[in-house]
């Protein structure tokens, strides 16, 4: 029973990094349709007064929307100047690609959350009549009545800013580095907290964070495996390999 549960342990780890993602966007559309978006959000709704109260709040608002922005910015920056640096140092020219890796990977990400914004008729929580707004209330697979205009807010914009950073993960799992599940915690994390700050707002249902985390995931698993094709069967041998170490060492079992 022990090299089977080693065996499944190393499998479940490979196959993880591309069935997570589906479990997210299954989980985004329950949220939908079991109400539970509203129910969450319907708690920093002021129904009395009828107006979001941290809408304009100096922490949701100005440190984690507005800084979250400069964040991003700055951490461009920062990219700027590293890949100058390994440009610039012959010893360290062999990280050229992995850095162009991460720019695409990074970026992709938002863009794609970009375009879908402007395509979808999925509004925020403030602009929803049942929170005094104009708006239905649409979910992803809802008929879209005609003439509605665009909801610019689906998937979720500011939280891809974070998420986006999961690609540190393959960063790191290119290398075979431990760090990787910093990097990937760090990509959550940050999202997490940008998607959190906008839900309190009334500017996005956690339904909306949620898919864009799966399609910042999926760009860099993407975009990893286009940038270096023979990683899958790199990463399988791998497993293969450590399964057959791990079970020899363990003492010879029956039944």
């Amino acid at each position: 029973m022990s090299i089977l549960k080693i065996r499944a342990g190393q499998r479940f780890y490979l196959y993880a990094i591309i069935l997570i993602p589906l479990v997210l966007l299954l989980l985004a559309v329950i949220l939908e349709y079991s109400d539970l978006d509203l129910l969450w959000e319907s708690q920093f709704y002021d129904a009395g007064r009828q107006l979001w109260p941290y809408k304009s709040h100096w922490l949701f608002n100005g440190v984690i929307h507005t800084g979250g922005q400069y964040l991003d910015k700055f951490l461009a920056v920062l990219w700027l100047v590293i890949f100058v640096v390994v440009n610039v140092k012959k010893e360290l020219r062999s990280y050229r690609k992995i850095m162009l890796y991460f720019l695409v990977a990074t970026a992709l990400g938002p863009a794609l959350v970009g375009f879908l914004k402007a395509h979808t008729h999925i509004y925020t929580p403030w602009d929803l009549q049942i929170f005094n707004g104009k708006e239905p209330h649409l979910r992803i697979f809802d008929h879209v009545p005609q003439g509605l205009p665009v909801g610019h807010a689906f998937p979720a914009g500011h939280s891809s800013g974070g998420f986006c950073f999961v690609s540190l993960y393959f960063v790191f799992l290119r290398y075979r580095s431990r760090l990787r599940i910093y990097g990937l915690l760090f990509g959550v994390a940050l999202g997490l907290i940008f998607g959190l700050g906008q839900q309190v707002r009334g500017a996005h249902f956690p339904s909306h964070d949620l898919v864009t985390l799966a399609i910042c995931w999926y760009i860099s698993l993407g975009m990893y495996f286009i940038f270096y094709p023979k990683e899958w069967t790199a990463l399988q041998n791998e497993t293969e390999l450590a399964e057959r170490r791990r079970s020899s060492s363990l003492p010879n079992q029956s039944g």
